[in-house]
């Protein structure tokens, strides 16, 4: 992996951490394989994967397109 790519894989979490924030999630540890990455959410499971090509990076999974479950229980408790 070139620095290039590192620095474009670490700028995807980023904003897929953030945006998977914003939908209640938090999440854990990255994992990364030699095209993607992978996290998972530390309440509810739900995970995203960051994938990296070379000419675009792209993200995708549940913790992008859901409200935490774990969060959605705890706002209907309140």
């Amino acid at each position: 992996m070139t620095i290039e790519i590192a620095r474009q894989l670490v700028a995807s979490q980023r904003i897929a951490a953030f945006s998977a924030k914003v939908r209640g999630h938090e999440l854990g540890e990255w994992s990364a394989g030699e095209d993607l990455a992978l996290a998972s959410c530390i309440q509810c499971g739900a995970q995203l994967r960051v994938y990296f090509p070379a000419l675009q990076p792209e993200m995708d999974g549940p913790a992008l397109d859901q409200e935490c479950e774990r969060q959605a229980v705890a706002g209907q408790a309140a």
